[in-house]
């Protein structure tokens, strides 16, 4: 009987350590997926560094393209405005040629017509000879 009673209280043992041999595979597959999944987790976090560092060095390239941009607007835009003064150019002269008659001085003309001191001179002697 204890012979028995032996036999079967080993047969459990066996089945237990069997069951737990069979969880201690299971967990140690699980670990293994599981830090084959923190790998790729871990890869996949660089990657995406690596793609946002190359995207801030495209966005501050980029920036510094559009200042350019801006600037070369900028000057051309000066220009423009330079040649259409040009274009216009004796509109400033009639302009102090009609103040001229009415009265004005050397100095108003530098200041409300944009001219040099030399050229308002100029157009007070012209205009005053004239007269």
């Amino acid at each position: 009987m204890i012979i028995l009673i032996l036999s079967v209280l080993t047969a459990g043992l066996l089945v237990t350590a069997g069951v737990q041999f069979a969880g201690l595979r299971r967990l140690k597959r699980e670990q293994s997926l599981f830090r084959r999944q923190c790998g790729d987790a871990s890869e996949r976090i660089h990657q995406l560094e690596q793609e946002l560092g190359a995207l801030c060095n495209a966005s501050v390239g980029a920036g510094e393209h559009v200042l350019r941009l801006e600037q070369q607007m900028q000057r051309i835009v000066e220009r423009q405005n330079g040649l259409e003064m040009r274009a216009v150019g004796d509109r400033p002269y009639n302009q102090a040629s009609q103040l001229v008659n009415r009265g004005a001085n050397i100095d108003e003309l530098v200041e409300s017509c944009g001219l040099t001191r030399g050229e308002a001179e100029l157009l007070v002697m012209m205009q005053r000879g004239a007269a």
